[in-house]
């Protein structure tokens, strides 16, 4: 009954100046989810048609709307070309009007939930009325953005807060900027709407004090305070991110999921976490993340929009973005891993490591400072401490490929593209140009020859002359070194 007699109205055409921004409020997240996103999406839940008033910034809301919702065909938009209030807003969607009720809600209202509108729903049509809204109590003066609702001799009207000056222990009820109005009195009585004298604005609140005094049916719905509360600075933003934050830490708890210091974790809204899963302090588990069962995050890691199987551990200050790791293994500390990498079952990667769009096969390590970039590595390699891969020519990117049970030793640089067969082993210190056959020592360096006593000559220069000499001296050196055969030809 409710979704085929109701229709949505979402206003979100205003400047939001009291963020000091120059954006648009409603696009700035909640737990990882834009604040206009949580205002259509439980109307979506409720599978009525909805209508978004936009103006400013338009472009952005409407593009920001249509990716992410399933269903875009039950949204439409409609532009308010110049802002002129809430009531004027309501004005500009008349050729829409369809249904027997019209839902009016205010954008920036992310923590209002299904069973907010149903009650509101249920008061209105138990009671026949022409137009009903949502209250909630609030008699703190300190909440100057809310109009208040003043009941005197049977006439009631909701006070703009710019116009309140009574005793909000009195008043202790704030209007909460969601309306339901039957469409036959809407049609009657919007035009009825004047422009506040000292705003220059349309309020839809007038519509109130214009059903009080038709003696139209009024009914008001309570609501917790919370579960309405409006964002209209950055502070306001800021609490109503804590109250999602702590509903989804609940959630997530009652699942097994252990938060060693919960209050200083950020977590997104969709995300899944599997049981048995420790989450460290200052955690950031965001948007698109599923982690499996028995995980360990410790302090300070990021993951964002990644898949990481049972078992893993990531250590502290890693990052891992688009990517996915697999069971059993180990990230960090300090290491990286994004770009849609893809990191296979019981893989180590230490300290500084960083791995960016590459594949890395089962049972691979890769424990300290290294570089591993469109890379395909198999399974059981050992890649050392300080290898690089060299993968940007300037011109273009290149693959290196490394196959299983490989060796790659210590300071190596692999300059794409290459390829190392299986079973092959490369020099502590080489410089790997040229593929490497299966089962294959590679060994690219220079070969090292001491001179003695040349420290002390060193020691001893005090005048250009003394320089300039041993420098003719390690010339005459360098240039009979050259002469002598490369090492990379002689076993080690």
């Amino acid at each position: 009954m409710f979704s085929n007699r109701v229709q949505a109205i979402v206003l979100a055409a205003g400047k939001s100046t009291r963020f000091n921004t120059g954006r648009t409020k409603l696009l700035e997240k909640i737990c990882g989810q834009e604040m206009i996103l949580y205002t259509t999406r439980v109307l979506e839940q409720l599978s009525v048609p909805i209508t978004v008033v936009v103006g400013y910034q338009k472009d952005a809301i409407q593009q920001t709307i249509s990716q992410r919702h399933h269903n875009t065909n039950s949204i439409k938009f409609v532009v308010q070309e110049e802002q002129c209030g809430t009531g004027h807003a309501l004005m500009c969607t008349k050729l829409v009007w369809e249904r027997d009720h019209i839902l009016i809600l205010n954008g920036d209202v992310p923590l209002v939930t299904t069973d907010i509108i149903h009650g509101l729903f249920e008061t209105h049509t138990t009671k026949n009325a022409d137009i009903s809204f949502v209250i909630a109590h609030n008699a703190d003066p300190a909440c100057g953005s809310y109009g208040r609702v003043v009941k005197n001799d049977g006439s009631i009207k909701i006070v703009e807060a710019r116009d309140f000056d009574g005793d909000a222990n009195e008043h202790c009820c704030i209007n909460a900027g969601i309306y339901l109005i039957r469409k036959q009195f809407l049609q009657e009585c919007i035009d009825s709407v004047s422009m506040h004298a000292t705003a220059k604005e349309f309020f839809i609140t007038d519509l109130v004090k214009i059903a009080s005094e038709k003696s139209k049916t009024i009914a008001m719905f309570s609501a917790p305070f919370d579960r309405v509360r409006g964002i209209n600075t950055l502070q306001e933003l800021w609490v109503a991110e804590q109250i999602k934050r702590a509903e989804l830490i609940k959630y997530w708890m009652d699942r097994g999921v252990h938060f060693s210091v919960a209050q200083n974790v950020h977590l997104d809204i969709d995300v899944i976490i599997g049981s048995g899963t420790y989450i460290g302090c200052g955690a950031h588990i965001l948007t698109g993340t599923a982690i499996g069962k028995n995980c360990k995050i410790h302090e300070f890691a990021s993951l964002e929009n990644s898949r990481l199987g049972d078992d893993c551990e990531i250590l502290p200050h890693s990052i891992v973005k688009d990517s996915t790791i697999g069971s059993n293994s180990s990230i960090g500390p300090f290491a990286h891993v994004k770009e849609n990498s893809l990191i296979g079952q019981n893989v180590t990667l230490g300290n500084f490591v960083e791995v960016k769009k590459s594949t890395i096969g089962d049972g691979t390590k890769a424990k300290h400072l290294a570089y591993l970039g469109d890379a395909r590595i198999g399974a059981n390699v050992n890649i050392g401490a300080g290898t690089i891969t060299c993968n940007y020519s300037g011109s273009g990117k290149h693959q290196t490929v490394i196959h299983d049970n490989a060796f790659i030793g210590s300071n190596n640089t692999l300059i794409a593209p290459v390829t190392i067969e299986q079973n092959a082993y490369t020099a502590a210190g080489s410089v790997i140009s040229e593929n490497v056959p299966a089962n294959a020592l590679a060994i690219a360096r220079a070969r090292q020859v001491n001179k003695e006593g040349y420290a002390n000559q060193l020691r001893d220069i005090k005048t250009p002359e003394a320089a300039r000499h041993a420098n003719s001296t390690l010339h005459s050196f360098m240039g009979a070194l050259k002469s002598k055969p490369s090492e990379t030809s002689e076993p080690t």
